[in-house]
């Protein structure tokens, strides 16, 4: 299968998955929390030890040599029809291929990338417990293995409790961690430590949900075990890391519900949708905050405030929407043409957000035409 071919069956196989999430996203007796928390609660957060250095804006270079290529005619065309049967099993087949090679790796990242890929609840436990043996202190390989076990059920032994409090230890200034755990109380029937785990997650000095450190993980994973092209690993990897995200209906159902019974959990969760609202960088994440914030004030009886978010979330969305309705092909190729580009554009999603990423990277091209009106794509 050619790299053109191999990479339309992976469109025709993940483009779906996230249309399903984005219409999901329109439907929209303790004292504590049984773990300690950190002293102070708002020590720095250690970063992943495998993340690059951000880089401070896309590099001119790396942008013209993606629009040589990417504008050029020796470009790949792409193949809209439908995978076949045969490709559609030849792509499962090398994906199991590539879970099994870094399942048998010593290293911590690697495992993880596999028990992200596997299917089977009790191997991937399995596989993030090795990890976590091989590197007990990275703080995404701690929150990725609590959300994964919160959704194993009591099938699968699972030590919840045990990684909760490791995670707490090295990510407890991340909002998504503790509200996490509240959902996790919550489900528990421990109101009262869910409660207190929210009042964490409403005052936490940021708000993580590791998508583009789950992302640059992935492709790195890839690279390691698998003979892909970059454009198709990081293609991949940006769309698996979009489809692993929290559960968060676990959340707003928490806020919803206890909301109703009491007062002090319903303003615990409009601090935490008005501190999302303003530290998410993913849009999903602040969308869910905001309904949160909302769902709590209509609690409440504030019906103003409630129509206030409401405004929020319906202007935001039409952001969403009206960028979608700029959506530029080529911009999205010159992100997944080369490496320098990728990390680059996920830099800017880790310190901008989303929406601010993609209009920032369109300023920069825009910025170079301007300068070599000769590198623009002409008419396809």
């Amino acid at each position: 299968m050619t790299s053109a071919r191999r990479l339309s069956v992976l469109i025709a196989v993940i483009v779906p998955l996230l249309v399903l999430v984005a219409v999901l996203e329109l439907r929209e007796k303790q004292n504590d929390t049984g773990i300690t928390a950190p002293a102070p609660i708002t020590t720095a957060v250690q970063p992943a030890a495998s993340s690059p250095a951000p880089p401070q804006e896309f590099p001119v270079a790396a942008l013209r040599s993606a629009l040589t290529v990417v504008c050029s005619n020796d470009a790949p065309d792409s193949d809209d029809k439908d995978p076949t049967q045969e490709e559609f099993k030849a792509y499962l087949n090398e994906l199991n291929e590539l879970k099994l090679n870094l399942s048998e790796s010593s290293s911590a990242e690697h495992l993880h990338v596999a028990a992200l890929l596997e299917n089977d609840p009790a191997l991937r436990v399995e596989l993030l417990d090795r990890a976590i043996s091989a590197n007990s202190d990275d703080a995404f390989l701690l929150w990725s293995a609590v959300q994964i076990c919160s959704e194993s059920g009591e099938s699968v032994d699972c030590p919840l409790r045990d990684w909760e409090q490791r995670l707490i230890t090295v990510d407890g200034q991340n909002s998504e961690s503790w509200i996490r755990v509240a959902a996790n109380r919550y489900a528990a029937g421990e109101y009262d430590a869910a409660l207190e785990a929210m009042r964490y997650a409403s005052t936490a000095a940021e708000s993580r949900a590791y998508l583009t450190e789950m992302t640059e993980m992935i492709e790195r994973g890839f690279a390691a075990g698998s003979d892909y092209a970059f454009s198709e690993r990081s293609f991949m990897a940006l769309n698996i890391a979009a489809s692993k995200l929290p559960r968060y209906g676990d959340y707003v159902t928490m806020c919803k519900e206890q909301s109703a019974k009491n007062v002090d959990f319903a303003y615990t969760c409009v601090a935490y949708g008005e501190l999302v609202g303003h530290q998410g960088k993913t849009e999903m994440g602040v969308a869910i905050a905001r309904t949160i914030q909302k769902l709590a004030h209509e609690a409440l009886g504030e019906w103003e405030n409630a129509a206030e978010i409401e405004q929020r979330l319906q202007a935001r969305r039409q952001q969403r929407m009206d960028s979608i309705g700029d959506y530029n092909a080529v911009t999205e190729r010159l992100i997944f043409s080369n490496p320098t580009l990728f990390y680059s554009y996920l830099a800017a999603v880790r310190s901008k957000g989303e929406l601010e990423a993609q209009r920032y990277l369109a300023e920069e091209i825009e910025r170079l035409l301007a300068q070599q009106p000769e590198l623009a794509c002409g008419p396809t």
